[in-house]
């Protein structure tokens, strides 16, 4: 691949990155909406809620079984095209549309999601630091510009119905410039072909159940989060307004942790260090937020996305970093994300019930310690010598 060719690649990589939580994240603000006029009743939110993570985590390891049978540049242009017919779904489908639109959506996101990363590992096997943080970070942004635009755009045009349907526009241009680059780049086609990348092989590697209870973790932890702390950042006397601002606050700060965290790790002695650092932080910060004085939650807010940032760059570094190449990034992508959020999402589902103690603020800031801890022991163990082989 010459540099021109590279550029171009990693643009449109990032471009894809970009969209791979963003038409998620649009449909959250508009919630209100969706229980109005479709009645939806407050148990169909929450498992609305849960959908798109369980979503994703079937299409992990799904990705890698596809990925035998079509090549994985050419499967991504598919499975962009099925997360658009999801979002179309999703706007007109009423309430069966609703949860079938979203199933589809999180298929066609995760298959993409969790293939790309083999492409990169081939293409840029010395810069894989720095491509999954700059991965993480699009992820982030994306993430936050869906949540922060939603509702303006549902205004604009008209109800959330075309409000949700805008968001097929991103992933079309995603697809346009990706089979731009897959079909009309000259020299491309020696490359391309169909990979094996079975799973079963990895479930007798212990380096891969380490990276894969990482990310297990990982997800519980910021799940758990991003599913209750507004809740409880109200209880605690913060407006609605300030209240939704504290995610949106650390979504922010986790681009530029998860953008420097390769420079970061050499500065503080190691990723090891990186990884104590980020997690305590992260812990830190939750237990501010949940208990320190309310005027301080900006403050919190920001080490906090710090903190996921770093941590969320490290998980996509170490199941690529942890790969012997293509063919068994794919695998361990899908086994790590695979089991990472259908498992972590049921955790952090399962932590549920604290909400109805008397003091589920400190039931919330023990939970997502425990949590943390957890993936800095199995996080800790990834980063032992070996790579996963299928």
């Amino acid at each position: 691949m010459n540099g021109r060719r590279r550029i171009h690649f990693i643009i449109i990589f990032l471009l894809v990155s970009f969209n791979l939580r963003m038409s998620f994240s649009a449909a959250d603000p508009l919630l209100v909406f969706l229980m109005r006029d479709l009645g939806l009743s407050a148990e169909g939110s929450g498992l609305f809620g849960l959908l798109p993570i369980i979503s994703l985590g079937i299409a992990a390891p799904l990705g890698a079984r596809l990925s035998g049978l079509i090549r994985p540049r050419v499967l991504i242009i598919y499975a962009l095209l099925l997360a658009i017919s999801g979002v179309i779904w999703r706007s007109y489908g009423h309430i069966i549309g609703l949860y079938g639109g979203t199933i589809v959506l999180g298929l066609g996101l995760g298959i993409t999601g969790s293939v790309i990363l083999g492409i990169v590992k081939q293409e840029f096997p010395l810069f894989i630091p720095q491509l999954m943080g700059a991965y993480t970070a699009c992820v982030s942004l994306g993430t936050a510009v869906g949540s922060g635009t939603a509702a303006p755009i549902a205004l604009a045009l008209g109800g959330w119905k075309n409000g949700l349907l805008f968001w097929a526009f991103p992933l079309l241009i995603a697809v346009i410039l990706w089979a731009e680059l897959i079909f009309f780049t000259k020299g491309k086609h020696q490359d391309y072909h169909t990979i094996q990348a079975p799973i079963t092989p990895l479930f007798r590697q212990s380096k891969a159940w380490w990276v894969s209870l990482f990310y297990l973790f990982r997800v519980a932890g910021a799940w758990l989060l991003i599913v209750w702390l507004a809740t409880l950042m109200r209880r605690r006397g913060l407006p609605m307004i300030e209240a939704g601002l504290v995610l949106a606050t650390s979504t922010v700060f986790q681009i530029p942790a998860a953008l420097l965290c390769s420079h970061v790790a050499k500065w503080v002695g190691g990723r090891n260090a990186l990884m104590w650092s980020a997690i305590l932080l992260s812990i830190a910060s939750c237990w501010g937020l949940l208990l320190a004085p309310i005027r301080l939650w900006p403050l919190f807010a920001g080490i906090l996305g710090l903190g996921l940032g770093s941590i969320f760059a490290l998980g996509m570094t170490l199941i690529v970093e942890s790969s012997a190449n293509e063919s068994a990034t794919v695998a361990l992508s899908g086994m790590a994300q695979g089991l990472g959020f259908v498992g972590g999402g049921l955790l952090a589902w399962c932590a549920s019930p604290i909400m109805q103690t008397t003091r589920p603020d400190i039931g919330m800031a023990v939970t997502y310690t425990a949590f943390a801890l957890g993936g800095l022991y199995f996080g800790l163990r990834c980063n032992t010598a070996g790579t996963c082989r299928v």
